[in-house]
């Protein structure tokens, strides 16, 4: 299944109730649809959010795949060039006031998913994630 939307916050809800309806059909735990979603949103929130300097439409591609007891989504952008991979880990211990703004969204997607990869082809992000289940 492949959903392109433009780089609009609102288009969140599509994706959300793609993914709903993807996980009823294919008669997936809740749980499981609730994890992806979220991930989902993050890394779609922070792309749209911050990887443009312009005010011009732009699609974001993300495309949702089964594959030996695992759903792999591939979000594709042309944003610009990030690999959210390179942020460290947030030092949650630290107070608040000690801790650099952000990292936190990309810190729960690592939580939420298996594997998560990144790469930079044709003037393209490319964010893979893995979430496994039985």
């Amino acid at each position: 299944m492949i959903w392109n939307i433009s780089n609009d916050l609102q288009e969140l809800t599509k994706l959300s109730e793609g993914l709903s309806a993807f996980g009823e059909n294919a008669n997936l735990p809740p749980s499981l649809i609730f994890e992806v979603t979220l991930a989902l949103e993050e890394i779609v929130t922070n792309i749209v959010s911050y990887g443009y300097d312009d005010d011009r439409k732009h699609l974001i591609s993300v495309r949702l795949e089964h594959q030996d007891n695992a759903f792999v989504i591939t979000v594709e952008d042309d944003a610009k060039a990030f690999n959210p991979l390179s942020i460290p880990t947030p030092d949650l211990d630290a107070s608040l006031s000690d801790r650099p703004i952000g990292g936190l969204g990309i810190h729960l997607v690592r939580r939420l998913m298996d594997n998560v990869t990144y790469q930079r082809e044709q003037g393209r992000n490319i964010l893979v994630m893995t979430k496994k289940y039985e």
